[in-house]
């Protein structure tokens, strides 16, 4: 499946928030071969895929590669999926985050102490100023990106840091904390309606 080809602007119809049993439908259907349910599932998933990625890589590129790694595993690896094991979104998050850490891991493998060296050489030198257009590119996406985390309440980011990055349910989440179930849930989706337009008009 060549997922670059998939259109990365969300419709109204998909920017809502999670549905687990629609989208648990549509990973059924992608497990059949159907493009569509695959599409409508990239439509709301890129955002909070790519910002899972990006949180461990730090880096445009490479969470841009990892990303679309995701997606194409997503589609061969579909009938996998076992709902009663946990949320969809909860699957592809982990599945995301697992292979953003195999990037970092694997980078981390590969390189010298020489390369690290130059590294960090690179890096300090991008902080001082940007020379070519994908500096600019990666510059700004990070900035993208910590900006929308900024503009989250503290409830928000607490409620979405424990749903996504700390793997609990919703009513968990409520239960650490104290916190009423709606509240949990409109933090949630709030702060990830945020999150996916930050990402969405960047990406």
């Amino acid at each position: 499946m060549n997922t670059s080809t998939v259109q990365s602007k969300t419709s109204p119809a998909t920017s809502h928030v999670a549905n687990p049993e629609e989208e648990a439908r549509w990973i059924q259907d992608i497990a059949n071969g159907d493009r569509n349910a695959f599409r409508l599932l990239h439509e709301r998933y890129r955002a909070i895929l790519f910002f899972t990625i990006h949180k461990v890589l730090g880096n445009y590129e490479d969470s841009e590669d990892v990303l679309q790694e995701v997606l194409a595993k997503i589609w061969s690896k579909a009938h996998l999926f076992d709902n009663d094991r946990g949320k969809p979104l909860t699957w592809a998050t982990t599945m995301a985050r697992n292979r953003a850490i195999d990037r970092y891991r694997s980078k981390q493998r590969r390189s010298s102490l020489g390369e690290r060296y130059e590294n960090e050489i690179d890096v300090e030198r991008d902080r001082v100023r940007c020379t070519t257009e994908q500096d600019v590119i990666n510059n700004e996406t990070t900035n993208v990106l910590r900006s929308a985390v900024l503009e989250l309440t503290p409830g928000q980011r607490e409620a979405i840091d424990l749903a996504y990055f700390g793997g609990l349910t919703q009513n968990e989440v409520a239960q650490r904390t104290g916190q009423p179930l709606g509240t949990v849930k409109a933090r949630i989706r709030r702060g990830i309606e945020r999150l996916e337009k930050k990402v969405r008009d960047r990406v």
